[in-house]
């Protein structure tokens, strides 16, 4: 597996010096830059040669996904399609390979709205997703959250779910390990959704910071578990640095090598 870091593009100097393999960006803040701040950012991924494959906060805070009370969802799938296509097309310029719909604020279900209205809906949204990513040579895989921060998909079963609704062959699922042990969603059963878990989050259960020493056994459960999971190309660091971003990717780098093996 390769293995990044959730982060800015300004962090890249220093996590290019201690080997990490990419760099996973805002999806939304790259889809809002101007021109100026594009041009700068993108100056700083070719001078360190490491790509941003991956991407999360997917939608701008505030958009709309869904129609309710008869409304047609027709006019906010264009919306998002233009969204997503002009953000896509930016991320692939800096060798994007995959961007995670997590979003938990934009994409749950909204007051009024039932779970069943919901998931037909979002799997639209998906499907426009998926087309958007496949055009520019990449995937989308959906996000579970804990049950703190989003009231829908909270399991990888449900990710799926969704994916398998939205039957785009772009549109995987994600494992996030911190979400995972925060609803209970037990490691062991990954390797039945092997065919859709294309992309992983770390922090470690209960403080969501980056790995410390100590941490070797846990990860290497988890690491004997993705090996069973072989379309899982990516596993990307979303910590709470502690004491500060620096020290903790520092002292992460050689842990995280356990996923080369």
């Amino acid at each position: 597996m390769k293995i990044g870091v959730c982060a800015s593009p300004d962090k890249l100097p220093l996590l290019a010096e201690l080997g990490y393999d990419y760099l996973e960006a805002n999806f939304s803040w790259l889809a809002s830059l101007d021109g100026e701040a594009l041009r700068q950012n993108t100056a700083i991924i070719e001078k360190t040669g490491v790509p941003a494959e991956a991407y999360n906060i997917f939608f701008r805070g505030g958009m709309k996904l869904y129609a309710k009370d008869g409304e047609d969802q027709a006019p906010l799938l264009a919306e998002i399609r233009s969204y997503v296509e002009g953000g896509f097309e930016r991320a692939a310029a800096w060798g994007g390979k995959i961007a995670v719909i997590g979003s938990g604020f934009v994409r749950g279900i909204p007051e009024g709205m039932t779970r069943e209205e919901t998931e037909a809906q979002f799997a639209r949204v998906l499907g426009v997703c998926g087309e958007a990513a496949e055009k520019a040579g990449m995937r989308v895989v959906v996000e579970p959250l804990s049950r703190r921060d989003c009231n829908y998909i909270h399991t990888v079963a449900e990710a799926a779910d969704a994916a398998k609704l939205a039957d785009h062959p772009a549109v995987g699922v994600l494992v996030d390990f911190y979400h995972a042990s925060e609803n209970g969603d037990a490691p062991g059963t990954l390797p039945e959704y092997a065919d859709l878990l294309w992309h992983v989050h770390y922090g470690r259960p209960v403080d969501r910071w980056a790995p410390i020493p100590g941490d070797e056994e846990r990860l290497a459960g988890i690491a004997e578990i993705l090996r069973r999971c072989p379309n899982a190309e990516r596993i990307s660091l979303e910590c709470n640095w502690h004491p500060d971003f620096d020290t903790a990717v520092k002292a992460a780098r050689s842990l995280m090598q356990e996923f080369k093996k």
